[in-house]
C-alpha cells in the first residue's frame, strides 16, 4: 500500500540521518550509496548488473524483509544480547574496575625503562576487555598515559600513536571484544565461548608485538621509567584485587555453558556486590542510574549502526553483489590465497574508514568471508580475519578515528599520528595472516603444536618490532634490519626447519646488536 511504502522510505531516511549524527558522515554515505545501487543496478554492466526492483519492493527489502533490512537479525542482536554487555561495561566502570585496571598497569610496568608506554599497553589490553570501543578505550586510558609518556621523553606523535594502537587492540581482546563477536556467533553458528577462546592467542600476539615496539623505542632513545615517587604502592592495589573476580567469572560461566546473556547478568550482579567492599566504590542509586543512562546511550548508538548495516547487507545479498565480489576476488587472486587476503585486507580497510567496527565487520564479512571460504579457509578463521581488519581500520589513514582521538589528547598532528600508528602497529596488522596459515594459533591442534607455533609467532612479532624501530637490545644498521625481516618471515612459514633457521638467525642478530650496544650512545627521540 502507498502509505506503507511512504513509512518505509521515511524510516530509511531517518536511519541514515541517525547514522550521520551518532556515528559518522561516512556511514550515512555508505548506506546512501548502497540504496542508490539498489535502485540503479539494472543499468550497471558486468558482475554488478541486476534486474532491478520496483520502488515498493526496494522499500520492503530495507524495511521489513525477514532477516535483512533495518529490522533484521542484526537489530535483534542489539536488543537481545548487546545491551546487557554494554550495561556490563558501564557497571564495571562505575564500580571502579577501570580505575583498578589502570593502577594495576602502572604498578606492573611503571618501574621499567619506557614505563609510561608499557603502562599504556598493559592498561589498554586490560581495559579493552570491558570497554568494547576503541575510541572509548583511548579516551579512558590515554587521558592518563599520554601525558605520562610525554613526560617520560616520548614525542607527542609517538605517545598518541602508541596509545591508539594499544586502545584499538582492546577490541580484539577477549572476553568481550565489542559487538562484532556476538554477530559473528549468530552468523556462523559457532558458540561465543569458542570464538573468544580462539581469539585469545592472536590478541596476545598483537600486544607482544606492541610491547616489544615500545621497549625497543625506550632502549633506542634512552627513555626513562616513571619516577618511583609517582608509582602507587602495592597495598591499595592489592586491596582491590577482588576486582579480578568479574574477569574470571564471566570466562568461567561461558566455559560452563551459560548463555552470553546469562554470563553477563551474573557477572554484573557479582560486580555490584563487590563494589560494596570499599566505601569509595559503592554502587549507590546515583551510580546505578548513571550506569543505566550511559548504557542506554551506547546501546542506542550500536542499534543505529546495526540498523544501517542491515540495510546495506540486504542490498548486497538481494542483488547478488556480495557473491559477485567474492568471485572477483578469487578470480583476481588466481587461486593464490595470500593475494586474496591482501585484496580483502585492502577492501576491509577502505570499507571501515570512518565507520564503526561492528558495521564495518558486518559489511565486509558479507563480501569477504565467502571469497576466503572458496579458497579453503575455515569459517572461523575467515570471519576473524575480516573482524580483525574491521577493528584495525580505526588505525588506517586517512580517517584513523582512534589515532585522531589520541592525537587530540596529545596535541599532535592528526594525520601524522595516523601514519605513525600504522607504522608502529605493523606486527598487529600481520597477525591475521599468521593465524589463517597456522590454525594452531586459533587453538586448532594438539597443545604441543599450539605452544610451539605461538612461540615462533611471538618471536616473529618481536623481530618485526626490531625491523621497524631499528633496535634489538642494541642498535641495528640497515642490513641487520633486512636480515631481521627475513628472520621474522622464516619464523611463520609452515616448515619447521625454516622456522628453526629463522630463530637461529634472529638470535644471532640480537647477539651481534647487543655486542655493539656499548659503542652506540642513545639518540634524541624525534
Amino acid at each position: 500500500m502507498p502509505w506503507e511504502v511512504a513509512i518505509g522510505a521515511v524510516m530509511a531516511l531517518l536511519v541514515i540521518e541517525a547514522c550521520r549524527r551518532s556515528l559518522s558522515p561516512w556511514m550515512a554515505v555508505t548506506i546512501s550509496v548502497a540504496l542508490v545501487y539498489l535502485g540503479t543496478s539494472q543499468w550497471f554492466p558486468g558482475v554488478l548488473h541486476f534486474k532491478g526492483y520496483a520502488l515498493p519492493r526496494m522499500v520492503e527489502f530495507v524495511y521489513l524483509a525477514g532477516d535483512e533490512g533495518m529490522y533484521g537479525f542484526l537489530t535483534g542482536i542489539s536488543a537481545n544480547i548487546l545491551f546487557i554487555y554494554v550495561l556490563f561495561a558501564s557497571v564495571m566502570m562505575k564500580a571502579g574496575v577501570g580505575e583498578f585496571v589502570i593502577d594495576l598497569a602502572v604498578r606492573l610496568a611503571g618501574w621499567a625503562r619506557g614505563g609510561p608506554a608499557k603502562i599504556a599497553v598493559i592498561g589498554s589490553a586490560l581495559f579493552g576487555t570491558i570497554s568494547g570501543s576503541t575510541v572509548a578505550n583511548v579516551y579512558a586510558t590515554g587521558s592518563f598515559t599520554i601525558p605520562l609518556m610525554k613526560r617520560g621523553g616520548y614525542s607527542a606523535k609517538s605517545a598518541a600513536a602508541i596509545e591508539a594502537i594499544a586502545g584499538t587492540g582492546g577490541q580484539i581482546m577477549p572476553p568481550v571484544m565489542g559487538a562484532g563477536v556476538f554477530i559473528m556467533a549468530e552468523v556462523t553458528g559457532i558458540p561465543y565461548f569458542d570464538i573468544i577462546r580462539a581469539a585469545a592467542i592472536p590478541a596476545i600476539l598483537y600486544y607482544v608485538g606492541l610491547f616489544a615496539m615500545v621497549h625497543f623505542l625506550a632502549l633506542r632513545f634512552g627513555l626513562r621509567p616513571v619516577p618511583r615517587s609517582e608509582l602507587p604502592s602495592w597495598r591499595p592495589v592489592l586491596r582491590r584485587g577482588y576486582f579480578i573476580v568479574p574477569f574470571g567469572l564471566i570466562v568461567y560461566l561461558l566455559a560452563q555453558g551459560y548463555s552470553p546473556t546469562g554470563a553477563a547478568f551474573y557477572t554484573i550482579a557479582a560486580t555490584f556486590v563487590l563494589s560494596f567492599l570499599d566505601r569509595r566504590t559503592w554502587m549507590t542509586p546515583k551510580k546505578c542510574w548513571e550506569a543505566l543512562v550511559e548504557a542506554a546511550f551506547s546501546a542506542g548508538t550500536i542499534a543505529v549502526a546495526l540498523a544501517g548495516s542491515g540495510m546495506i547487507v540486504g542490498v548486497l545479498t538481494r542483488t547478488g553483489a556480495a557473491l559477485a565480489f567474492g568471485g572477483v576476488v578469487v578470480q583476481a587472486a588466481q587461486g593464490i590465497l595470500i593475494v586474496a587476503m591482501i585484496l580483502i585486507f585492502v577492501v576491509v580497510s577502505i570499507l571501515g574508514t570512518g565507520i564503526p567496527t561492528t558495521a564495518a565487520y558486518v559489511i565486509a564479512v558479507t563480501v569477504g568471508a565467502a571469497a576466503m571460504g572458496n579458497l579453503g579457509v575455515g569459517l572461523l578463521a575467515a570471519h576473524l580475519f575480516v573482524f580483525y581488519y574491521a577493528v584495525l581500520s580505526d588505525l588506517t589513514p586517512p580517517d584513523a578515528v582512534t589515532a585522531f582521538a589520541a592525537a587530540n589528547i596529545a596535541g599532535s598532528d592528526m594525520f601524522g599520528t595516523g601514519i605513525e600508528a600504522f607504522r608502529l602497529g605493523v606486527a598487529g596488522f600481520l597477525v591475521p595472516f599468521a593465524f589463517v596459515y597456522h590454525p594452531e594459533l586459533l587453538l586448532k591442534g594438539e597443545w604441543p603444536q599450539v605452544l610451539l607455533m605461538s612461540g615462533f609467532a611471538a618471536i616473529s612479532a618481536i623481530a618485526l618490532a626490531s625491523v621497524v624501530v631499528g633496535h634489538a637490545w642494541g642498535p641495528m644498521s640497515g642490513w641487520l634490519r633486512g636480515l631481521c625481516a627475513v628472520a621474522a618471515a622464516l619464523l611463520v612459514v609452515r616448515t619447521l626447519s625454516l622456522q628453526l633457521a629463522g630463530l637461529a638467525l634472529y638470535g644471532a642478530i640480537v647477539g651481534y646488536a647487543a655486542w655493539r650496544r656499548g659503542a652506540a650512545a642513545p639518540v634524541t627521540a624525534r
